[in-house]
């Protein structure tokens, strides 16, 4: 199971150079390439320097559409590339509703990012009022569809499917709403490019090490995008270590 540990706007360098090296010393070299840190744009160069070799991966969390010029504060994806990132997140929760960023802009990113051979990690999800309204279907179809306007069939691409009600809350959507919802987005997948019947579609909602083994064995989970739960080292190794209990 791919472990992908976001720290969104956590971690110093020092922290994050502890956090890299035990991290390193303690995955076993076969399970080394499933897992990917995310950390703040400003301690990429910490994790590009402490992972380097390592077959453990990092990216980024966010990038903007265009390669370079006059974006002020935006992260190039061909700098990111550069660095040696292998991933980046699109589209998280966080960066739809906190920051408002649309449909239309979140599929040049992931275009922009496969142009330089960074996989994006689409994120999708619906909120509670969503799901209340029994929506949950036609809001990530709908995410996903938008989200793979222009992108390249024949490069890789990841998905993560995050229902905004259980980010940070504690909660978790239940096995059947998990397997439910990653189910629509393979069929939305394979029906766009039959190879993508082996897309990663990762699972992201209060992931924790003592509720990953229930959603591990489901159909069509290959993984977790971890939130908080990525921050400690230790419970990031018994999230894995859970992960292949299911």
């Amino acid at each position: 199971m791919i472990c992908a540990g976001n720290w969104k706007m956590n971690m110093s360098p020092a922290q994050a150079e502890a956090f890299a090296r035990q991290l390193v010393a303690e995955v076993p070299v076969t399970a080394k390439d499933k897992f990917v840190l995310l950390p703040p744009a400003l301690l990429a160069g910490t994790l590009a320097t402490e992972l380097k070799g390592s077959g453990i991966a990092w990216g980024g969390q966010n990038c903007y559409c265009e390669l370079k010029g006059a974006f002020t504060g935006e992260n190039s994806p061909q700098l990111l590339a550069e660095m040696g990132a292998q991933y980046c997140l699109v589209g998280h929760s966080e960066r739809r509703h906190v920051f408002g960023e649309p449909d239309e802009l979140l599929a040049k990113k992931v275009a922009a990012l496969q142009k330089v051979s960074v996989t994006p990690i689409l994120c999708v999800g619906e909120t509670l009022e969503d799901r209340r309204a029994n929506r949950t279907q036609e809001v990530i179809e709908g995410q996903l569809g938008a989200g793979l306007r222009g992108a390249d069939s024949s490069r890789p691409l990841w998905i993560a499917y995050e229902p905004v009600w259980a980010i940070g809350t504690g909660l978790v959507a239940t096995p059947q709403q998990v397997e439910e919802a990653h189910s629509i987005l393979r069929r939305v997948l394979v029906s766009w490019n039959a190879a993508c019947s082996v897309t990663p579609i990762l699972y992201g909602g209060s992931v924790k090490s003592d509720n990953v083994a229930s959603l591990s064995s489901l159909n069509n989970v290959n993984g977790f995008l971890i939130g908080g739960a990525s921050l400690d080292v230790r419970e990031f190794l018994r999230i894995f270590q859970n992960s292949a209990i299911g």
